[in-house]
Order: C-alpha cells, then structure tokens, then sequence
C-alpha cells in the first residue's frame, strides 16, 4: 500500500495530501476548498521532491452532476465524520491501493468513468 502523508487543511485556501506510491512515484491530491464543500480536485504527478509538477491526472469539479455521483460513489457506507467522508479523504484513500503511476492514471479514469 501506498504511503500516505499529512492531510494539510486551511479553511481558506483548501487541502492536500501527498502519497508515495510503491513504485516510488509521487502524487499531490489537492481541494480547492477545505471539508466537504464542492470546489475543485485535483490529482498531480510530483517530480523533483515536489517542487515540479508533471502530469494531471484528475480533475474533478464537485459541484457538477459528474463530480456529486463520484463523491456518492466513493463515500458510500463510510462514516460520516471520518476523513473519508471529505472529497480530499475519498480520492486519497481511493488512489493508495495503487502501485504505480500507471495505476493511478487507470484508477482516475475508472473513479470519472463510474466504475
């Protein structure tokens, strides 16, 4: 399983969340906005201990109809008040059980895709 960092939160600015896939491969999953409000969410390649990024993986608008079934999808039967709940929480837990960047690149496509 992936290493999972900090879960950094501010109200204001948003979240985020590093993971380090098995493979080594890093990935930044940004919120635009903190807790369970819509936004944006993103999930980034990180090269160079972060400090570049590469490819997009995902993003997802929470506010459309797309992005409340995906967060439907991937909440369903947690407990409400555990991180996993949050739209930052869903999509890292969702991506640590990949191995490689090349998981994580079907994975995002399954999460959109509905799969």
């Amino acid at each position: 399983m992936a290493k999972i960092g900090t879960f950094v939160v501010d109200p204001r600015a948003g979240s985020y969340c590093n993971i380090t896939l098995d493979s080594g491969d890093r990935l930044i999953i940004s919120h635009d906005q903190g807790g369970f409000k819509g936004g944006t969410l993103t999930v980034l390649e990180t090269r160079w201990w972060g400090f570049a990024t590469g490819e997009t993986l995902l993003t997802c608008n929470l506010d459309s109809a797309e992005g409340k079934a995906t967060m439907a999808r991937l909440t369903q039967g947690v407990d409400p008040k555990s991180a996993r709940a949050t739209p930052l929480g869903a999509f890292v837990y969702t991506l640590a059980e990949c191995k490689s960047l090349a998981d994580a690149r079907a994975r995002c496509t399954a999460v959109l895709g509905g799969a």
